[in-house]
């Protein structure tokens, strides 16, 4: 049973099914070896973690604000095959990014009616935060703004999981106790993270089970 008001997703794997793989093949189209920009999950304190993987130096610095997106295509560009564009960069970029499952949509919508509040807590950039927004939550006659109260999302929050800073900035701007958060993520840091703060947290294991049958089982 869920006794917490207020619902906080996670974005990538939680709502936004993910596509590394795909990534990765379009960043070997344009010359970029892929361990560049993604590095093995080795440090606990790692900011970004994604199926396993660590984002390096450049992404991290690009998810919390200290790039802006024309700065890091710039950077990434000089990674790639000659003739390479800014747009093909982007596309690439953004190639990881699948879709929200209607019933995940659903879901957020059914958790509103029932009198929960719902918010969005992301590692995320400008880049892949914009495609999100135009590509995967307008469906169901919603769009983000109709499904989040509010969305912290790194880069414009200047702070990334796990960092407890961050989960301090989201239980102030809610308003509310610590307790009265439940807090989903797919990386189990985050959640341990969340926990310590005072929040509920529960971990999504996409080994096991997706968003829609974890909320089914709670």
């Amino acid at each position: 049973m869920i006794t917490a008001k207020n619902i906080i997703f996670d974005l990538g794997g939680v709502l936004v099914d993910l596509n590394m793989s795909g990534m990765h093949q379009a960043c070997a189209k344009l010359g970029i070896d892929p361990g560049m920009l993604f590095v093995k999950s080795t440090d606990e304190k790692a900011a970004t973690v994604c199926q396993g993987m660590s984002a390096s130096k450049v992404i991290s610095d690009y998810q919390v604000g200290k790039m802006t997106t024309e700065e890091f295509v710039n950077v990434v560009m000089r990674l790639c095959k000659p003739g390479t564009t800014p747009e093909e960069v982007k596309n690439a970029w953004n190639s990881c990014l699948g879709e929200v499952p209607t019933e995940r949509i659903m879901l957020i919508k059914k958790l509103r009616e029932m009198g929960h509040r719902t918010f969005l807590l992301s590692n995320t950039n400008d880049l892949h935060w914009e495609y999100t927004k135009q590509k995967c939550f307008n469906q169901e006659g919603m769009t983000a703004d109709d499904l989040f109260d509010i969305a912290f999302v790194s880069h414009e929050v200047r702070l990334a999981k796990p960092d407890g800073e961050i989960y301090r900035h989201v239980i102030q701007e809610i308003g509310d106790d610590a307790s009265d958060c439940l807090f989903i993520d797919d990386a189990l840091l985050n959640v341990e993270a969340a926990k310590r703060e005072g929040m509920q947290a529960e971990w999504l294991d996409l080994s096991k089970e997706d968003t829609v049958t974890l909320f089914n089982r709670l």
